[in-house]
């Protein structure tokens, strides 16, 4: 682990720790808020420091293997074995599970799922919907009291490292509401419909969470579909559900390094993929007209991200179109898109005929994937994707961050820290034979380990199934 993340877990334990008999409907309310949310620059920069976890008294995690582990403990005294419940509905959560509407229809019946959503609609995708406001009540007087009992723990700890700064303790606070609202309301929810097993497609927020501890509770089988590549270790680590839905060898190895059951894991994929080996796109007329493209171009797809070297980029990006054979189309990153952080791009844009940026958010990345003679991507989904489109796909880390990041690293020269030796890696796979005979056999190794499932969607019911039947852990 780094500096960083060792700290991050030694402090989430004292958290938990110290606020333990903080508690609504047997549930302590530190495990149920998403943790590293209430850590600002200030705090992080000094969990950075080696001699942080010094000013710690009473963390449990001292090694990678003492994560879930500890997470568990706690919610064992209320965790209940699993109940086979052949009547019961599938319940889906809709926020975050991402599985095609197609998907839904093909391997689930609305007969024995439901949809629970935000929305008010009687169905999605031919699937019964519920919302999520009709099992609300008020809790106000509830939250109030723990609101109260919060400040008071809190306040005795001054010149804490993180229960002394202000963001961090407020808010925590400010959560309570919501979170005492979640619990509340998903509890009413199994209380007044007979729920089988539970998929979520993430356990960051305090609804999905909800849906997985209380259901726990309950005995409810629930698993947890993988959102993307397994980049920031706080959004995947703790587990809350039951089971975890992952795509490959590489994230159940990466689960059970860090404590997580064998048998709680389920290489399935996701069925988000499944469409990648069936479904038909945009012609490559169409796609070369609407980007205004030049078809005797070697067409290259350049995914951004968050918290790039701005210099890297813009060397990688420049030295790329000083290539009169290739041209780029740039799609930023959801996240600069919406903070209005491109101008390094359309700068490019407009300073090079060969640069094309992608400013529509709701642009199918994988249009422009499959239409692409290649992919250079950051650490991400983006990356994986052209793999399962058959792409050439080039990675550059250029992130700063506080950790390493390991996902890609098998892919030998085809990852690259430094923007001129990526486009020597590049160069050479467009001019030589042998390289892409090379680039084939790094390709096929590390999706043997990272997804190699067509059929996922089969995987998923099959497994919900298996839960639904059991009748003990």
């Amino acid at each position: 682990m780094s500096i960083y993340l060792s700290n991050y877990w030694s402090l989430y334990s004292e958290f938990i720790n110290v606020l333990k008999d903080l508690k609504y409907r047997d549930i302590p309310i530190a495990l149920m808020t998403n943790f590293y949310q209430q850590i600002n620059d200030e705090l992080r920069s000094d969990m950075e420091q080696k001699d942080f976890k010094m000013k710690l008294k009473d963390s449990s995690i001292k090694g990678q293997n003492e994560i879930q582990p500890f997470f568990d403990k706690m919610i064992a005294p209320f965790k209940q074995p699993f109940k086979a419940n052949l009547e019961g509905k599938i319940l889906i959560n809709l926020d975050y599970t991402r599985i095609p509407e197609k998907k839904l229809s093909d391997y689930f019946s609305r007969d024995h799922t439901i949809i629970l959503s935000r929305s008010r609609a009687s169905e999605y995708f031919g699937i019964p919907n519920v919302y999520v406001g009709n099992f609300k009540s008020d809790t106000r007087h509830m939250s109030e009291e723990l609101i109260t009992m919060a400040t008071s723990i809190l306040a005795q700890y001054e010149g804490h490292p993180a229960f002394s700064n202000p963001f961090f303790s407020q808010t925590f606070i400010k959560r309570i509401p919501g979170i005492v609202d979640a619990i509340e309301t998903v509890s009413n929810l199994y209380d007044q419909i007979s729920i089988a097993t539970i998929l979520i497609g993430t356990s960051e927020d305090v609804m999905s969470r909800s849906l997985a501890i209380v259901g726990a509770m309950k005995g409810i089988p629930c698993i947890c579909l993988q959102h993307g590549i397994l980049m920031g270790e706080e959004a995947f680590i703790p587990v809350f559900s039951s089971h975890v839905g992952v795509y490959g060898e590489y994230e159940k190895i990466w689960f059970e390094t860090r404590g997580l059951e064998e048998k709680r894991i389920a290489v399935i994929g996701h069925p988000r993929y499944d469409e990648i080996f069936t479904s038909t796109r945009l012609s490559n007329h169409t796609f070369i007209e609407a980007y205004d493209l030049d078809p005797n171009k070697i067409t290259l797809l350049l995914a951004t991200g968050p918290k790039l070297d701005e210099k890297k980029i813009q060397t990688l990006i420049t030295e790329l179109v000083t290539n009169e054979e290739i041209q780029l189309i740039i799609k930023p990153h959801p996240w600069e898109l919406s903070k209005k952080l491109i101008s390094i791009y359309t700068d490019l844009e407009n300073k090079y005929k060969s640069v094309h940026v992608i400013k529509d958010r709701k642009v199918d990345i994988r249009d422009l994937i499959i239409h692409s003679d290649g992919v250079i991507a950051s650490l991400s989904t983006v990356a994986l994707e052209g793999f399962l489109f058959n792409k050439p796909v080039f990675v550059y880390n250029f992130i700063q961050a506080n950790r390493e990041y390991d996902y890609y690293n098998s892919l030998e020269n085809y990852i690259q820290n430094e923007p001129t030796e990526l486009i020597k890696t590049v160069s050479l796979y467009f001019s030589s034979e042998k390289e892409k005979l090379n680039y084939e056999d790094v390709k096929s190794k590390f999706l043997l380990q990272s997804y190699k499932t067509e059929q996922s969607g089969k995987e998923l019911t099959n497994l919900i199934n298996q839960l639904i039947n059991v009748r003990s852990e």
